[in-house]
């Protein structure tokens, strides 16, 4: 038995060995998040019960059946006194048991006003659909944003190790220099205040990385605990955001953004509101049916009845038309369809306010998009002026031809055009992502 046991524990962990943590590309991960996303999956249903509710409405208008059964038994039956000549007498009518049945049906001929309601339902199930895709275009851009800050998070922990690597040799190198006494000892000293420094921002921002991958899981809809591995690195990323002439002279369409998609539905529906209040004028028409099926008797089982005397029963039937049509109603239906014209008007400002304001996005979104490459080109241009300046000084202080202070401004001086940098790369990425968020990239 142990043998076994043993042999199954060594199989399980040779099958934990196979097993790989899953690895996503930037779309593999925003693909995974419209699956999985709370935010898109919450919608996802509210479009489902947009669709039942679609459904309910339609149903209102066909044929509508419904039956009824009751059993009543009499504990006392009602009694009127009579005089004949012959003395006061109780005379009772009806039995101990009674039981009816009726079914009856209706079907709506002419109702304007459902017309209206099966249109507005739909308009209900279109604001769900965009909704939804507003929230598939939104997680999008939100995976997007912290898959980017991941890789610069964890970009700036690889900067930060190689310049305390590189700081340590430094150090190191000091510190020998000044024990055979060639070194001030301050010099020293200096270069392990920016060691000390180093190693605090290195803790900082392996913390940083960390939080920016769990934020990314957590827009994914994963466990923020698990293990994934991110395909993309930034300079792959960088690469497309660079050659960023087709982004920008890409057309900006108003239909092609959710939010005037959105008040285009807002404004249809509207316009039903206005006309259902209009049809509140018009008259209703429905076909109505009715059988009913009525047994009176002094057994409790009804039909058991063998005569006349303890057993009857009524057969009634019948079919009609309705008609309601509204006459006078104080004004009220009046007012409401002014109501819903003035409503009418404020959806059409709105309109043309999201039209202007999406323009307005548009193009700052273009600017800024422009502006973020230049920052990026010059940024990286100084990284390589000031990693030049760094090297130089380095070699210039071990041979003692430079001042501690003057390399540590130097070492600050580089270190400032690599955050610098990363920043601007960072910049870059978010700016594109807004950029094609708006112009439509991120539709459905």
């Amino acid at each position: 038995m142990n043998r076994v046991l043993t042999s199954l524990f060594a199989l399980l962990i040779g099958l934990g060995a196979f097993a790989q943590v899953p690895s996503y590309s930037l779309l593999e991960a925003q693909t995974y998040a419209i699956d999985n996303a709370y935010s898109v999956r919450t919608n996802a249903l509210e479009y489902e019960r947009a669709k039942k509710i679609l459904m309910e409405n339609i149903a209102l208008g066909l044929p509508q059946i419904f039956a009824s059964a009751d059993w009543t038994k009499n504990i006392s039956l009602q009694a009127f006194v009579v005089d004949q000549g012959q003395g006061p007498q109780a005379l009772t009518f009806g039995t101990p048991y009674v039981g009816n049945a009726t079914i009856s049906g209706e079907q709506l001929i002419f109702d304007g006003s459902y017309i209206v309601a099966v249109l507005a339902s739909q308009v209900v199930k279109d604001n769900a659909l965009n909704d939804l895709e507003k929230s598939e275009i939104e997680i999008r851009e939100q995976v997007a944003n912290a898959y980017h800050l991941v890789l610069v998070s964890e970009k700036t922990v690889e900067i930060i190790k190689e310049n305390l690597i590189f700081i340590t040799k430094n150090y190191d190198e000091s510190r020998k220099m000044f024990e055979a006494g060639f070194m001030e000892e301050t010099d020293a000293d200096q270069l392990e205040l920016i060691k000390s420094n180093l190693e605090n921002q290195l803790d900082y921002a392996e913390k940083q990385a960390n939080i920016a991958r769990m934020l990314l899981k957590f827009y994914m809809g994963m466990d923020v605990t698990s293990e994934i591995v991110l395909n993309d690195d930034i300079e792959k990323l960088m690469v497309f955001s660079e050659d960023g002439e087709s982004l920008l002279n890409t057309q900006f369409d108003l239909e092609n953004h959710i939010d005037y998609r959105t008040i285009l539905t807002q404004e249809r529906g509207q316009n039903l509101n206005l006309k259902n209040e209009n049809m509140a004028f018009v008259p209703k028409v429905k076909f109505k049916y009715l059988y009913g099926h009525n047994v009176f008797s002094s057994s409790a089982f009804l039909f058991e009845g063998t005569s006349e005397v303890d057993y009857a029963q009524n057969i009634q039937q019948n079919f009609g038309l309705n008609i309601s049509v509204p006459i006078l109603t104080g004004g009220s239906r009046i007012a409401r369809v002014q109501q819903a014209k003035i409503q009418l008007q404020q959806v059409e400002i709105a309109k043309k306010q999201i039209s202007d304001n999406l323009k307005l996005q548009y193009q700052t979104a273009k600017a800024e998009y422009s502006f973020a490459l230049n920052s990026y080109h010059t940024q990286m241009r100084n990284v390589q002026i000031a990693k030049k300046i760094r090297d130089t000084g380095s070699k210039k202080f071990s041979e003692g031809l430079m001042s501690s202070l003057d390399f540590t401004q130097a070492e600050n001086q580089y270190q400032d055009a690599l955050r610098e940098a990363i920043n601007a790369a960072n910049n870059v990425l978010d700016k594109k992502v807004k950029l094609e968020k708006i112009i439509g990239k991120y539709n459905n």
